[in-house]
């Protein structure tokens, strides 16, 4: 009976710990995103320091949101996107706003989809 209990306790804390580090993957997710959303706002409207601005806040806020999804994610997905969060406020600097705004859809994408791979579902298990 102790071993059942012990099974179910275990059990019970990994369970616990696995949602946990979800919502804190989620959140930062989405506070990435929405960074970009806002910054795809300042590109439309022309806003190319506010763009440097907040190209430089996302690059900020991945390095610190994402200092431990290598644990649990695969390295080349988080790899990849630093890769293209890093030539964002150069592209600003030099007047790329075409490129800009592709590296910027590209990034966001990136996020969306490993939030979206990162989400328990049918989908992903099998």
């Amino acid at each position: 009976m102790k071993r059942i209990i012990i099974a179910a306790v275990i059990l019970i804390f990994v369970s616990a710990a696995s949602v946990f580090i979800l919502g804190f993957y989620t959140k930062g997710i989405d506070r990435m995103v929405k960074i970009a959303d806002d910054l795809q706002t300042a590109l439309d409207s022309g806003d190319l320091d506010k763009c440097l601005a907040q190209s430089t806040e996302l690059i900020d806020e991945f390095k610190s949101s994402s200092r431990f999804f290598p644990l649990f994610m695969r390295h080349s997905d988080i790899a990849r996107i630093e890769e293209t969060l890093v030539t964002l406020p150069v592209l600003i600097k030099t007047g790329s706003t075409q490129h800009f705004a592709a590296e910027l859809a590209r990034c966001k994408n990136m996020l969306e989809n490993l939030a979206e791979l990162e989400t328990p579902s049918l989908k992903n298990i099998l």
